[in-house]
């Protein structure tokens, strides 16, 4: 499934649209509904920093949403976001959207608020979905995918040297 565009704003109130500014080739999505909801995303976020530092071409966000009449993300004073949640934002990959939760559930096809949801989205497209805390089957689920497409994007793998290479090789020509 497609990712919905989705106006975001990080904590220094820049606009970021989802998933179209996303960095990473994969890129993990832990969604919460309710500031609450942190300690759960926490589950993630230690396991999301190792997987950063192991595999280049990963990436993660954590992505707040908030209830709001329309998919506008309303002016915050400052431009960027209020001091207590400044305070305790998690870390510099944490977005905030104000848009009409239900909508957004359903699109993504999320079974209520009462959960965070880890997506793992490569080129806007939802490939992998988890719901709630982390879990060492899921851990281990997640690690497989992103070990799987480093092996299928790795390119060129290198070939022993031939010794007295004639040039008979078909991709020398």
């Amino acid at each position: 499934m497609e990712f919905p565009r989705l106006p975001t704003r990080d904590t220094s109130g820049q606009k970021v649209v989802l998933p179209d500014d996303l960095e990473g080739e994969q890129t993990l999505v832990l969604i919460s509904f309710d500031r609450r909801q942190q300690s759960l995303v926490g589950s993630w976020r230690g396991y999301a920093k190792e997987l950063c530092e192991t595999y280049g071409h990963f990436e993660y966000y954590e992505l707040l949403v908030l209830g709001g009449r329309s998919g506008m993300m309303p002016p915050m004073s400052g431009g960027g976001m209020s001091p207590g949640a400044a305070r305790s934002r998690p870390h510099d990959n944490a977005l905030i959207a104000r848009v009409d939760k239900t909508a957004l559930q359903r699109r993504l096809g999320l079974l209520g608020e009462g959960n965070i949801y880890a997506l793992l989205i490569e080129d806007g497209t939802v490939v992998r979905q988890a719901a709630g805390v982390l879990t060492p089957e899921t851990g281990d689920a997640l690690e497989d995918l992103l070990k799987q497409w480093r092996e299928a994007n790795s390119g060129w793998t290198d070939a022993p040297a031939a010794c007295g290479s004639t040039g008979d090789n078909a991709l020398d020509s």
